[in-house]
């Protein structure tokens, strides 16, 4: 598996019929969990996200190995060809989709179906994680990743206090505002901290894409969340983080490429 770096690729594009449920985060454009639920969708482990519908992916998929290695920085680079980022002690997660259910509106992957790596990648990457969609007019849309899915597909916290930020490469099919957005104990309700319609106040910050590839940096100390949520956290708990989401706001059309994933150290 590698990190890469610097150069530009082909953009992907589709879109496919289907509507699924909601996640619950923004970054000031939108009241999220509009059916009191909350957080990100489930994860390819089978684990329903605490706001939204099963995510895209297989079940329980994680990269091979009986004995996972040690972490490093990077999440994933979908050189492997399947859902899952890449595993080590502690890590093991899957990709999704989710929407906020407008009936009207199309996606793809559909929430519930397999996530499957698009080609080409970040060059010379062969793969990169691809949504496409439009005409979700309520709460918006995107893909995501669990980071810590205990076997029954149940979501725990992952540890990513020591690291920094995340770092990844993008794209778009035209120039696209995104949020970024970290589910956590705090505002995800597995977490058991918030309760109904005050949780899916995520941290996370906001971003426009380019149609060319670049590196997109963000850093938890620059996280905020919308201000809404119930108890309303300080501060991202970088200790006890979920999942990473790449969310698009409401009516927003969407066709986005993302890749080589990593941890800020």
């Amino acid at each position: 598996m590698r990190l890469q770096v610097l150069i530009a690729g082909l953009c992907a594009s589709m879109v496919a019929a289907g509507c699924g449920l909601v996640l619950g985060i923004s970054s000031g454009e939108y009241d999220p969990d509009p059916f009191d639920l909350d957080g990100g969708a489930a994860g390819a482990g089978g684990a329903t996200g605490a706001a939204g519908s099963a995510g895209a992916g297989g079940a329980g998929a994680s990269d091979a190995g009986a004995e996972p290695p040690p972490c490093t920085a990077l999440l994933d680079d979908l050189e492997d060809g399947d859902s899952a980022i890449l595993r080590c002690e502690g890590r093991v997660g899957s990709w999704y989709t989710y929407n906020d259910g407008t009936r009207s509106g199309t996606q793809t992957p559909l929430p519930g179906r397999p996530f499957v790596p698009v080609s080409p990648g970040h060059d010379p990457s062969d793969y990169a994680a691809h949504v496409a969609g439009s005409g979700f007019v309520s709460r918006g849309a995107g893909m995501g990743f669990d980071l810590n899915l205990a076997p029954g597909g149940a979501k725990l916290g992952y540890d990513a206090s020591a690291y920094a930020g995340l770092t990844f490469w993008a794209k778009a099919a035209a120039p696209t505002h995104i949020y970024v957005n970290f589910p956590d104990r705090n505002t995800d309700r597995e977490g058991g901290v918030c309760e109904g319609s005050g949780c899916g106040d995520h941290f996370g910050e906001g971003l426009d894409l380019t149609t060319g590839w670049a590196q997109y940096t963000v850093m938890f100390s620059a996280l905020s969340p919308d201000g809404w949520g119930v108890p309303a956290p300080s501060a991202l708990d970088a200790a006890h983080v979920y999942s990473v989401e790449f969310h698009t706001a409401k009516s927003t059309v969407f066709d986005l490429l993302v890749d080589d994933i990593a941890f800020v150290p």
